[in-house]
């Protein structure tokens, strides 16, 4: 086992049709292959009381739902996946990968035009920091495309392409600002192998300096 001295938070990012769901998976895999102490979550946490609401109400039923009501149980399914997920693994000193994270509020709430950035990321101070931000860069065109695969009745609000356009740009001024942790753009339009390769090595070199020889 590759021991390390401090459990690592890792957030992965990404507009829709990005691949982060697939690529955190295929990531964790390769990682526990060497022998790394690997722990998967994502939000919304499918286990919160607040993921059903979400699913439900937000991706199905967007115009019922206010931002502020939708942001609120944004955070408080973060802060459910932290005290039961996050924290607890962390604790025992291991590598944490998370399928979107406080960036995502602020880049898909700030879309909304409703709320700053700051004011999104505000909310969500409660939140242990990331070590390492992993944002899966496409463009919004090549990630509608992917989504065009999808079962077309998935489609709502949050993957229309004026929106994403706004995310995206969201995620880019985000990542210049100091939200906590190192930021990595990493091109997510090559071949699916060849990122979780790409990916794969940035974290290996990323924590070769918490692992315990």
């Amino acid at each position: 086992m590759n021991s390390l001295s401090r459990g690592i938070l890792i957030a992965f990012e990404g507009i829709d049709g990005s691949g982060k769901t697939t690529q955190i998976h295929k990531v964790a895999e390769c990682l526990r292959e060497l022998n790394y102490p690997v722990t998967v979550t994502h939000e919304p946490n499918p286990n919160s009381p607040y993921s059903q609401l979400i699913q439900q109400k937000v991706k199905k039923q967007r115009d019922q739902v206010s931002p502020e009501q939708e942001l609120e149980w944004y955070t408080e399914d973060r802060r459910w996946d932290l005290e039961n997920n996050i924290l607890p693994a962390l604790e025992r000193n291991e590598l944490v990968l998370v399928d979107r994270y406080y960036m995502s509020s602020a880049a898909y709430q700030g879309a909304l035009k409703v709320f700053s950035l700051d004011y999104v990321l505000e909310k969500n101070s409660f939140a242990k920091r990331p070590d390492l931000w992993i944002i899966l860069d496409v463009s919004v065109k090549l990630g509608q495309t992917r989504l065009g695969m999808r079962d077309k009745r998935n489609y709502d609000q949050l993957e229309k392409t004026e929106y994403q356009k706004m995310v995206l740009v969201n995620y880019q001024r985000l990542s210049e600002m100091d939200i906590g942790g190192q930021v990595v753009w990493i091109d997510a339009s090559i071949e699916e192998a060849q990122l979780t390769q790409v990916i794969g090595q940035t974290i290996i070199d990323f924590l070769k300096a918490y692992v315990i020889h």
